[in-house]
């Protein structure tokens, strides 16, 4: 919009000093045998002349005026691009580019044993069973980062296997989620109806490309020692 304002004052100022030129061509070919007419005429030139220059300085004034204008739209430009740029990093943090947004587990803190499995096992209702999903994937970020907690059930075996996806990790925050990993791990396995869970984990490593990785246990039905942790083939 501005751009085409500024297009048509140029071509209305155009307009003029090419009627101002054409005016001065003719008046300079204005001439009279008469001297009073003459110096009627050498004074309508002196006039025209020094209205031209003032239409010239205030023409300087305005397209400098309007250079200014283009300079000081620059300027706020460049401050929007900063301030952009500013809250891009912050929305990096936010969402986990940068680190230090997973705390680190404290074992025991959020008693993940007594945590109504059983009822899980036993209920046939679907929307209860979403809500204990959504209710583990809230409890679950703070130490696993943006998270979404699926459980399958077997009601044959009465058993659980849930699976855990978190993604936009930092490779710091995802070097204390491993660590929060194997804590978790430690208190579910007491819990007889988790036959598996596997952790599914997406993030940012040394060099800032984005990895995946997937972290295995299930219970080892020869021993009854817990959550054991499965070697996955590359």
């Amino acid at each position: 919009m501005v751009i085409i304002v500024i297009g048509i004052l140029v071509i209305a100022m155009l307009a003029f000093f090419s009627y101002e030129l054409y005016k001065r061509v003719n008046l300079n070919q204005l001439n009279s045998e008469n001297s009073k007419m003459q110096k009627k005429i050498n004074v309508y030139r002196q006039q025209e002349n020094s209205r031209l220059v003032v239409s010239l300085v205030i023409a300087m004034i305005f397209i400098s005026f309007v250079l200014l204008g283009i300079l000081y739209q620059q300027y706020l430009l460049q401050q929007d691009n900063e301030s952009l740029k500013s809250d891009v990093a912050v929305l990096e943090k936010e969402t986990g580019s940068a680190g230090g947004l997973v705390e680190d587990y404290k074992a025991g803190s959020l008693k993940l044993a007594e945590f109504p499995w059983g009822t899980v096992v036993e209920s046939r209702d679907a929307a209860a069973l979403t809500n204990y999903e959504l209710q583990l994937s809230r409890d679950w970020k703070p130490f696993l980062g943006e998270v979404s907690v699926t459980i399958v059930r077997s009601q044959t075996t009465k058993t659980l296997t849930i699976s855990v996806f978190s993604s936009s990790l930092a490779n710091t925050d995802f070097q204390t989620v491993k660590k929060n990993v194997e804590k978790f791990v430690e208190e579910l396995g007491a819990v007889p109806e988790i036959k598996m869970i596997d952790f599914n984990f997406t993030y940012r490593d040394e060099t800032n490309t984005l990895t995946k990785q997937s972290i295995v246990y299930a219970q080892d039905d020869s021993e009854d020692q817990g959550l054991k942790r499965i070697e996955l083939s590359k």
